[in-house]
């Protein structure tokens, strides 16, 4: 009897099979796993290089934009980008740019990091460039300015704002331009955060073009944006959504509809034109 006690503790037969099944599960296990990063990594990259391709579609997009917002210019009609809103172009059977607002007139304008030395500029101008006479009401009587300082509260809440407004008009058909000049100083008055009071201001003629100037008298401002009461004319505003596959981008250009806008912030490629862009 203890013999074969003995045999049976000695009798290790089959302990190799199972070490075996083991170490190829973990093998198995960790084959599936790596496989599993690799395909993920796989993904990410096809997707970037389709991103890629999606964004040069929408630049296809927004440089047709602009010829035709060149083409505009010198014709003094915009009826040909007017028309490009709503248009889906197909390059080929995968690549497509379509154009969600193409338009002579922006809600709002914007200006980011003003300085004492480098002001902000904008002009409230009819989108064909033409010289309104004073019975023409054809722009805004009032607008709203909002804007921004960092750090304001305490240190900068008596930081000023210089608002020049000069306006441009003609009597009648036939007579000379005329011009004035107002200026306006504001105080920030930042209470807990970095906004300053909101201006509104009644100050100006609805038939009369406008080149608003704003300039920080003591510290920089992050942040400035102009509404006027009807859509601040004159800026084009042009977005474009470019598709690849299962990719899209999308640009939004803004652009003086009649003139290169004051600031540059990018450009986009190929173009003689300097305007924001974002993404």
């Amino acid at each position: 009897m203890n013999l074969k006690i003995k045999n049976l503790k000695n009798n290790q037969s089959g302990v190799v099979l199972i070490m075996s099944l083991m170490i190829l599960a973990v093998m198995i296990i960790s084959v599936v796993a790596l496989s599993r990063v690799i395909v993920g990594e796989v993904k990410m990259t096809r997707n970037s290089d389709n991103s890629i391709v999606a964004f040069y579609a929408a630049e296809t997009g927004v440089e047709k934009a602009l010829y035709y917002l060149k083409l505009g210019r010198q014709n003094a009609n915009f009826a040909d980008f007017l028309e490009l809103e709503g248009d889906e172009i197909f390059m080929d059977n995968e690549r497509n740019y379509s154009f969600a607002q193409s338009t002579t007139t922006s809600d709002y304008f914007e200006a980011f990091d003003i300085t004492t030395s480098s002001p902000a500029t904008a002009q409230l101008i009819l989108p064909d460039g033409s010289i309104p006479i004073w019975s023409d009401s054809l722009l805004s009587s009032n607008y709203t300015i909002n804007w921004e300082i960092n750090n304001c509260s305490p240190t900068h809440s008596s930081d000023r704002l210089e608002v020049s407004a000069t306006s441009l008009y003609k009597d009648f058909d036939n007579s000379p331009f005329k011009s004035d000049t107002q200026q306006f100083i504001y105080t920030c008055g930042c209470n807990s955060d970095d906004n300053c009071n909101e201006i509104f201001s009644n100050s100006i003629d609805a038939n009369k073009l406008y080149y608003f100037t704003f300039r920080p008298l003591d510290s920089d401002i992050t942040y400035l944006k102009l509404t006027p009461e009807n859509k601040y004319p004159g800026q084009a505003n042009i977005e474009v959504v470019g598709n690849y596959r299962q990719s899209s981008h999308t640009i939004n250009v803004k652009v003086n509809t009649m003139a290169p806008a004051s600031n540059i912030f990018s450009y986009v490629l190929f173009s003689d034109d300097e305007l924001s862009k974002g993404f």
